[in-house]
């Protein structure tokens, strides 16, 4: 029996404790309704809908067809609301909250249960996705690029940093993840098939115009100058200390190195919106922004998926569109990306 019975008790405000003494029912058969466990009396539903202001056939529903259990990857979102896909030869869930952009459910996951497992109540007509990590906003459209030519298959993509977004391919909740890189430096990952995304230029996104005069490292210790940061792990923070150490300036002293921003576009919009005046990030981010925008180095960013897996559909599907001459023209007027080797397969 699915349930929704912790929504409809949250929403109202109420522990479980406060909501059996008003139902004049345990803590004990709360907890164990809105876990799934067992389904509830005749007297006990009407107790709790009466309770709740609902109708019990708000609270408890036969399962049908549709519905599944999945492991759940991360933490439930709140509002419920999950993805789900093919991974590691199971059907997953994952929360669709930290998302790089707004996109459909393919159904809503009711509480969990024992473990990591979930009921998720799945809606009809939706196929298999392919999930991706990383901060680059290319992502965002080869997943627009995925979803149009696949035919079958969405593709749902996770903002993350480099750090993270490895991670989450080595744990198995991606099928891909994005990494970028300086462009003459690719560290090899044992099992891992890396494939070119594409070439693009890092740099200090200022406002319009520059009218700090930032050009180099040393200008962002300057009186006045106010940074905003990406988290520890990122490839844009990497660079920036590395320009910091080379010229010898401590963190202590930039004025907001501790402001933290996750993703390209989040730096751009601190900027466009007055509060920061630089930022290090993608020049694409400064350009749909309007920014002014300085040149540091040259990146490359890798699409990274388990080698083990290449024969698997999302992953034929992925390296189609990537190498799809759709996607390679959309990118190059998207960008700017240099997508000269847009889909070769570097290590």
């Amino acid at each position: 029996m699915r349930t929704t019975l912790r929504e409809w008790r949250q929403r109202r405000g109420l522990t479980q404790q406060q909501l059996a003494e008003r139902a004049g029912v345990t803590r004990q058969t709360i907890g164990g309704l809105e876990a799934g466990l067992y389904g509830p009396g005749v007297d006990v539903a009407l107790r709790l809908a009466r309770t709740l202001g609902c109708s019990v056939e708000d609270l408890f529903m036969l399962p049908d067809d549709s519905d599944l259990s999945a492991p759940l990857l991360g933490e439930r979102g709140a509002d419920g609301r999950v993805a789900l896909a093919q991974l590691g030869g199971r059907t997953v869930a994952r929360s669709l909250q930290g998302l790089g952009q707004p996109a459909a459910a393919h159904g809503i996951a009711a509480s969990a249960g024992a473990g990591e497992m979930v009921r998720v109540h799945r809606f009809e007509g939706v196929g298999p996705a392919l999930f991706l990590a990383g901060c680059d906003p290319a992502l965002g459209l080869l997943c627009g690029h995925i979803d149009r030519s696949s035919g079958s298959m969405e593709a749902r993509w996770w903002n993350a940093g480099n750090r993270e977004a490895l991670s989450q391919l080595q744990r198995g909740a991606v099928h891909a993840s994005a990494v970028h890189h300086a462009a003459e430096a690719a560290s090899a990952q044992p099992g891992i098939a890396r494939f070119r995304l594409g070439n693009w230029q890092m740099g200090f996104i200022t406002r319009a115009g520059n009218p700090q005069r930032i050009f180099s490292a040393v200008d962002l210790s300057r009186p006045g100058v106010t940074l905003v940061n990406r988290e520890p792990g990122a490839g844009a923070r990497d660079l920036l200390d590395r320009l910091l150490a080379s010229a010898g300036i401590a963190t202590s002293h930039l004025q907001g190195y501790g402001r933290e921003l996750a993703g390209h576009r989040q730096i751009a919009q601190a900027v466009a919106f007055g509060a920061a005046d630089v930022g290090v990030g993608h020049e694409g981010a400064a350009a749909e922004y309007g920014l002014g925008f300085v040149p540091i180095a040259e990146e490359s960013c890798d699409l990274l998926l388990a080698a083990e897996n290449l024969v698997a559909r999302e992953a034929q599907v992925l390296l189609e569109t990537l190498r799809s001459g759709a996607f390679r023209w959309d990118l190059a007027a998207f960008g700017p990306y240099d997508t000269r080797r847009t889909g070769d397969r570097i290590a």
